[in-house]
């Protein structure tokens, strides 16, 4: 129950998008399966990664078995969109639209733990963010390179419509944006606010320090693997007092169709 109250003022409002021509979108449901609040009726393809599993004995991450494994997810979530029996005519037809992918990246709270790291110190959160970036670096790149195989996806078409219409030095603009930018998936990352802390253990309040390696994902979910029943009052305030400003700061620097 305790986490019944603070959700309904915290709850992202809005999905991102890693391609820079599609706009954030609002959100009004909750894809109950991976706690992930999306817009009613879309289309979600779920599929996660444990970033621990990746450390070497020494809590270096074994970069490119990893990379293959993200490249593997963007395949398979790819290819289940056209293989699902979707529940109805109008996730079916956002399925088309946009091809959603959920891939949960996991496992945060896990590696910090087994690399015997402070979570308090700015080094840790810092090799957090260089890792989380190469992550979405690297699914992005698959998406787009799937885009240019098989086409992108389309809601960029949709999303540059009344651009082209203009003509002109806008529509190609644009148009260039597309060939260099539009992905495969409108959606791609996706990570809990719970885990940033080890799972199968009480909550440790200092792993609070890593949350702002939130801000590399598209997607926020509130999956909970971690026991929090011993928290006082004040942890759980501020807990939810970080996450909220990050989604805060999110919403105030959110920008639409950055490369045209």
């Amino acid at each position: 129950m305790r986490d019944l109250a603070p959700l309904s003022v915290v709850l992202p409002t809005v999905v991102a998008s890693p391609c820079p021509l599609l706009a954030e979108e609002r959100t009004d449901a909750v894809l109950s399966s991976v706690g992930l609040p999306v817009p009613r009726d879309s289309a979600w393809i779920p599929m996660q990664i444990d970033v621990s599993r990746f450390a070497a004995d020494n809590g270096d991450i074994r970069l490119g078995a990893l990379e293959k494994v993200l490249y593997a997810c963007v395949e398979r979530g790819d290819s289940l969109h056209d293989s699902h029996d979707w529940r109805s005519p109008a996730v079916a037809f956002d399925s088309w639209l946009n091809r959603r992918l959920a891939i949960a990246i996991r496992g945060w709270g896990n590696l910090v733990r087994r690399r015997r790291a402070d979570p308090a110190d700015f080094q840790t959160l810092s090799e957090l963010v260089q890792l989380a970036d190469f992550i979405a670096n690297t699914l992005r790149k698959k998406s787009q390179a799937l885009a240019k195989r098989k086409g992108y996806c389309p809601a960029v078409d949709v999303a540059g419509a009344n651009v082209i219409s203009r003509g002109g030095e806008i529509k190609q603009r644009w148009q260039k944006a597309v060939d260099h930018v539009a992905l495969r998936h409108r959606n791609l990352t996706t990570m809990s606010v719970w885990d940033v802390f080890p799972q199968d253990e009480p909550a440790d309040s200092r792993y609070v320090d890593l949350l702002p390696l939130l801000r590399c994902a598209n997607c926020l979910s509130f999956r909970r693997d971690v026991d929090i029943s011993h928290w006082t009052i004040n942890e759980f305030r501020r807990f939810y007092g970080r996450v909220s400003a990050i989604l805060k700061s999110q919403a105030a620097a959110g920008q639409i169709a950055k490369q045209v």
